[in-house]
């Protein structure tokens, strides 16, 4: 895992960052994340500063997150939304009862964790039967170059030499495990994955 320094150094340009290594497809890829029915209630997970925070289509909004760098951008990014609520907290010790949210999003964050089981884990705690997971990550890019050069730079580059991808079979795997069902995988631009799977 990145250390919490790091992105407390980066927060200010994060999300330009951000948009030059999605090249191009930034506003595309949110509009698919949060493609889900409207609840009541939902988590946005290591949610930094914000990527889909403030579009997650639900009543109320719990975006928690280490950094409270990335979590200033966040929240002026959504000041005039009453609805979202930002939280510091620990994703492997997610501070809410069970069964207390319809869906729980994770964007761009899964590859900073060795231990993303038990981040998943405590993700199908919190869901109420029925509830969502919604998770966005790099991937394997299916065009060989991107392989082995746009994946290499990420991870060294960028994410400091941690850097954990999966494929829809892996990611299917460690979410079966975690107890969730109904898992579905979508490829999105060839180097990253949109995994969306029930409680």
């Amino acid at each position: 895992m990145v250390k919490t320094s790091h992105f407390e150094r980066m927060a200010k340009y994060y999300d330009r960052a951000t948009k030059i290594l999605m090249l191009g497809t930034y506003g595309k890829v949110r509009e698919r994340i949060v493609s889900e029915p409207a609840v009541e209630r939902a988590l946005d997970l290591c949610c930094g500063t914000g990527y889909v925070t403030g579009h997650i289509n639900a009543k109320t909004v719990v975006a928690l997150d280490m950094s409270p760098g990335m979590l200033r951008v966040n929240r002026d990014k959504n000041r005039e939304r009453r609805h979202v609520n930002i939280t510091v907290g620990d994703a492997f010790r997610l501070p809410f009862a069970d069964n207390s949210f319809d869906a729980v999003y994770n964007t761009l964050a899964a590859h900073e964790f060795k231990k993303i089981s038990n981040i998943v884990s405590e993700a199908y705690r919190v869901l109420r039967p029925g509830g969502r997971l919604v998770l966005y990550d790099f991937s394997y890019p299916d065009n060989i170059f991107l392989r082995y050069t746009y994946l290499p730079f990420v991870k060294h580059i960028v994410e400091l030499g941690t850097f954990f991808v999966y494929n829809g079979e892996g990611w299917g795997k460690i979410l079966k495990e975690a107890g969730f069902i109904d898992v579905e995988s979508e490829s999105l631009y060839g180097a990253s994955i949109l995994m969306r799977a029930r409680k």
